[in-house]
């Protein structure tokens, strides 16, 4: 899309978490700001979110909030930077944050701890429709940690959680939602929050559409080669591999 046909989009990055399993690494600064190859993992999100075509951008902070506000001052000045100060485990309540702001947006949400290809912006940028989630069909990424989906044979989220053992793809973190669904979207998001609190993550917002006769799309990235960081170890070899 031109940038002048995404004038009605914004991205939302959440950025509030400290990364507990990060260990010491994340003592003194949040995961989103944790470097790999002298960038922070913000910086590179920002840059996919643009690549998307997508200039509109909120991040939302939490940890250490002021180290994030400056950062993101230093890598665009125009990336509007939210606090959010019930952040911990779970992440609506950082979402909740920014979706308050909107009003007649196309709004994608993405998180900030994790590395994409280009090509997995073109995809994303190329299937921006109504509500989807954007997952691979390669299963070579797939562990005990990453989120697994089910899809029934339109292509339609049936679905998302870490339990399931017949799956066809792997949840990527990126999820969209058309701008005619935004006040419902608000509806659902404090009604959730309202009966799980802290305890509430993004990812529930799917079901609770669903029930309402909603069809969320499973729109396939392709392959399967996205860095996500929650442990040292994962830090570690993605610095290795993007070296090279």
């Amino acid at each position: 899309m031109s940038n002048e046909n995404m004038k009605n989009y914004i991205g939302i990055i959440l950025a509030a978490g400290r990364g507990n399993r990060m260990k010491e690494i994340t003592e003194n600064i949040p995961k989103a700001l944790v470097e790999v190859n002298k960038r922070p993992l913000l910086d590179y999100m920002i840059e996919f979110v643009k690549e998307i075509g997508i200039n509109d951008i909120i991040v939302v902070g939490g940890y250490h909030f002021e180290q994030v506000k400056k950062k993101v001052g230093e890598i665009d000045g125009n990336v509007k930077v939210i606090f959010d100060k019930d952040f911990g485990i779970h992440n609506l309540i950082s979402f909740d944050k920014a979706l308050r702001l909107i009003e007649n947006k196309n709004i994608l949400v993405c998180n900030a701890d994790y590395i994409f290809k280009d090509t997995t912006a073109k995809a994303v940028a190329e299937n921006l429709g109504d509500i989807a989630v954007y997952c691979s069909y390669d299963l070579s990424g797939d562990d005990e940690d990453v989120m697994k989906v089910k899809v029934d044979g339109d292509g339609n989220l049936v679905e998302m959680s870490k339990k399931p053992t017949d799956f066809e793809a792997i949840y990527t973190g990126i999820w969209f939602f058309a701008e005619k669904y935004i006040p419902e979207l608000k509806r659902v998001a404090a009604e959730i929050l309202a009966d799980k609190g802290r305890e509430a993550s993004v990812e529930m917002l799917f079901p609770a559409f669903m029930e309402k006769g909603c069809k969320i799309k499973v729109i396939d990235i392709g392959k399967a080669d996205w860095f996500e960081f929650d442990t040292p170890e994962e830090l570690e070899k993605a610095r290795q591999a993007l070296e090279k």
